[in-house]
């Protein structure tokens, strides 16, 4: 393989795999599940960046409860579920927040 062909290669590759990332996924539960409860159900979704393993983003469940909240015919909700998935890159990393919960 001539080095013409490497470098081309190479260079289709890279942004390939920089451009993936890597995911990484957690989740927990705020209270019970009894998804057995009459009411609506609600979702919110926040995302921001923050600089890879250094910096986290402030304030996303914060922002995803205030979605909630509008969400629900008196702002009232219970039986929160949250799931949190970091997505990293070279430099960054990309944090979002999804959650469910039942309205009141």
């Amino acid at each position: 393989m001539s080095l013409v062909s490497r470098f081309l290669t190479l260079s289709m590759l890279a942004p390939c795999l920089v451009l993936s990332g890597c995911i990484m996924v957690s989740s927990s539960s705020i209270s019970e599940s009894s998804r057995s409860q009459a009411g609506n159900t609600a979702t919110a979704s926040a995302t921001d960046w923050g600089i890879l393993r250094l910096t986290a983003p402030q304030g996303l469940t914060g922002v995803a409860n205030q979605q909630l909240a509008s969400a629900c015919p008196g702002g009232k909700f219970t039986d929160v579920q949250t799931e949190l998935s970091m997505r990293d890159f070279i430099l960054a990393q990309m944090h979002s927040v999804n959650a469910v919960a039942i309205c009141q």
